[in-house]
């Protein structure tokens, strides 16, 4: 479990920092591509250098998969926030794991036991609950209004994204998860920073330091996401992920930006925490 704890605390750091970028009115895609620079640079050090990554045509083939999904998603929740507002999207991004949950139980015939059964069932109804905001008719009318299509994209390009790494670790397994890293975030820095050149975005001081904080970030949180997998079955690594994210979040939320809990939070708090005992 300590690798999926690990995953946790960097990408409640992720969340850190773009808030952190949202504030300071950062621009996005510079700010990407340096992060992804970074991400690359370091997973290539991490292989041991240039001359010791492992490439070979399945590799790199989905590899480059992986970084266009990766940066797919996150155009793909900017457009969906526009368009529906942001309660909808974020729940449906966590709800999103049930994709890869029913992956790894129907593709690789993984089974739960009871209580880790028990403990998948209130992951999933926790999730709704976790949302700062209600799902209430007026942030539905969207989705009703012809927002539906939008919402069930983002729904599948998550959960596909996140079922790949199953894939990977049981079809593709590869030499060092540093060497696929490579091919994952030179695709992502590739796209990203073609769209900071035609958005004519500057790379600041700050921003070259806050992509550098945030590019490390990236890097260990897909790291230890994999070797995750490579410990445990999916079926218990995909909640419990989700739900430790939004259980370290919130109490960040808590103490580094004095942001109330609703009832429902705490509620939702007190039934992930019980979901993460059934599922361990």
């Amino acid at each position: 479990m300590l690798y999926l704890a690990l995953a946790v605390v960097c990408s409640v750091g992720i969340a850190v920092t773009f808030k952190y970028a949202d504030r300071a009115g950062m621009p996005t895609f510079a700010l990407f591509a340096v992060n992804y620079l970074i991400a690359t640079g370091s997973a290539t050090l991490a292989s041991g250098g240039p001359g010791a990554v492992v490439f070979s045509t399945t590799v790199v083939s989905f590899g480059m998969l992986l970084g266009t999904l990766f940066v797919w998603s996150f155009f793909l929740l900017m457009l969906t926030v526009r368009k529906l507002g942001m309660v909808i999207p974020v729940t449906l991004m966590r709800l999103s794991v049930v994709l890869p949950v029913l992956g790894s139980i129907l593709i690789f015939a993984e089974q739960p036991t009871l209580l880790q059964s028990a403990g998948i069932v209130l992951a999933f109804a926790v999730l709704p609950l976790a949302s700062r905001e209600k799902l209430t008719r007026a942030t539905l009318r969207p989705l009703l209004k012809g927002g539906l299509g939008w919402a069930l994209v983002l729904f599948i390009s998550y959960g596909v994204t996140d079922f790949l790494f199953k894939v990977q670790k049981e079809m593709l397994p590869v030499r060092d998860p540093y060497d696929l890293l490579v091919v994952v975030f030179g695709t992502a820095l590739a796209i990203t920073l073609t769209a900071a050149v035609v958005r004519r975005e500057r790379v600041t001081a700050r921003v070259l330091g806050l992509g550098i904080v945030l590019g490390l970030l990236n890097l260990y949180s897909t790291y230890f996401f994999i070797r995750a997998l490579g410990e445990l079955p999916g079926i218990v690594v995909y909640p419990a992920n989700g739900i430790g994210i939004i259980v370290l979040s919130s109490l960040v939320g808590v103490l580094l930006w004095k942001e109330p809990l609703p009832a429902r939070n705490v509620a939702a708090l007190l039934l992930a925490a019980v979901a993460l005992v059934l599922l361990a």
